[in-house]
């Protein structure tokens, strides 16, 4: 517990380099080019990438999980439930 307050306490609160947020966004600049909207639009299509990739990989496994579920003959067709 000590470690974690010591730390916590070590932890520089103070603004960010101003040099290094420059070089930061020359850097920027220089891939996405000087408009701004390229990088929103690049970390707007990441940001809701990645649900969809979760949504998309859970609809995969509940198809599999109904799949293996599913009763079947011995020579390996399907039965319909009865009801």
């Amino acid at each position: 517990m000590a470690a974690f307050i010591s730390f916590i306490l070590a932890h520089q609160s103070g603004a960010a380099d101003p040099e290094l947020l420059h070089w930061i966004k020359e850097r920027i600049d220089q891939l996405f080019g000087p408009g701004p909207w390229a990088v929103v639009a690049v970390m707007g299509l990441v940001i809701v990438s990645i649900p969809v990739f979760v949504v998309v990989i859970y609809i995969l496994q509940a198809k599999r999980r109904s799949a293996a579920a599913s009763p079947q003959d011995p020579d390996g067709q399907k039965r319909e439930r009865v009801h």
